[in-house]
């Protein structure tokens, strides 16, 4: 093969490298994630600069209003429940369409993630605007109803904990906190397998949402486990109740904490689709960047732009009620 001249990979490029055949996929999805972060990380970072911003005015926001949370829960308790609404309301019923605005950028750097984790052609900032346009919407009310429903949690939970420092001081009201942030975890879980079918399936709403629920479930233990560890450094550290911890949770998250961070669930809620959904009923998903995958078998190379993707042998294994939200 002729070699480019300068001049001719300056203003054409390089072709793109195959990432591996076929042969060389990764065994689990363990593997998977540990392949992306050793061989992806550039796009990884690409992609995570450009969900970062769609995150970014909710977390100036949280910086904004770290001063008045300070300042509300160092008051006394009987003058803490006094100033609760207001605080809530100030707080976190005013970064709903916040959340909303963040949850549409996500729909775009899900749809990044798994065409890495597909090995499928991939132009970044093509296909991260590609996945607003497919999945924003549905995206967009995932994101309304999450944001309504962690600000009610949050405010239970904060009128609880002045309850306890006024009124009674019984472990049932201990137990109550420990409820609501049980269900919190509960629906960061039911809300990360809706984003993810929304990023590849094309559902109702309420298909999405009934969906999400029963395959949360389905691997509960895993995925709730795997949500922990994502979220355990950015706890930790808000949990030391230092502004400076805090700042350093929110930086974290900015640098390269979001574009990591929905890598290991997207895998899981992978994990769960295979099981549940996509052996029986959808193959041509079975497997996808693995080296079982069904849909990868008889393959040699896939992975780079210059490769052919025959949208023919998609659309033949997937049903119209449930198929993909694109053909690539």
């Amino acid at each position: 093969m002729r070699k480019k001249g300068l001049v001719e990979r300056i203003v054409i490029g390089e072709a793109a490298e195959s990432d591996f055949s076929t042969e060389r996929f990764p065994k689990n999805r363990k593997r998977l994630f540990l392949y992306l972060i050793k061989n992806k990380l550039s796009k990884i970072y690409k992609n995570h600069l450009l969900t970062a911003l769609f995150f970014l005015p909710l977390i100036c926001w949280a910086i904004m209003s770290m001063g008045y949370s300070d300042w509300f829960f160092n008051l006394e308790a009987k003058e803490g429940l006094s100033h609760l609404v207001e605080y809530w309301f100030t707080t976190y019923v005013t970064a709903i369409p916040l959340w909303v605005l963040a949850f549409v950028g996500l729909s775009g750097g899900l749809n990044v993630i798994r065409k890495l984790a597909w090995s499928d052609p991939l132009i970044i900032k093509t296909d991260f605007f590609k996945g607003i346009k497919l999945s924003g919407k549905q995206m967009a009310i995932i994101g309304l109803i999450w944001g309504v429903l962690f600000a009610i949690l949050r405010y239970f939970i904060d009128w609880l904990g002045f309850y306890y420092r006024v009124f009674d001081d019984s472990y049932s009201v201990v137990f109550g906190i420990f409820v609501c942030i049980f269900l919190i975890l509960v629906l960061i879980g039911i809300t990360s397998y809706a984003c993810c079918m929304a990023s590849i399936y094309n559902v109702t709403f309420k298909e999405l949402i009934l969906g999400a629920f029963k395959l949360y479930f389905a691997d509960f233990f895993m995925a709730t486990g795997v949500i922990i560890l994502c979220l355990l450094p950015f706890l930790l550290l808000n949990m030391i109740g230092l502004a400076i911890t805090t700042l350093i949770s929110y930086l974290i998250s900015l640098g390269l904490g979001i574009g990591v961070a929905i890598i290991p669930p997207f895998l899981v809620c992978q994990h769960t689709f295979d099981r549940v959904i996509n052996k029986k009923d959808y193959p041509g998903y079975y497997g996808r960047g693995l080296s079982y995958g069904v849909y990868n078998k008889g393959d040699t190379n896939l992975g780079t732009a210059e490769d052919d993707y025959d949208e023919k042998i998609c659309d033949s294994l997937v049903e119209d009620d449930f198929e993909r939200v694109e053909n690539d």
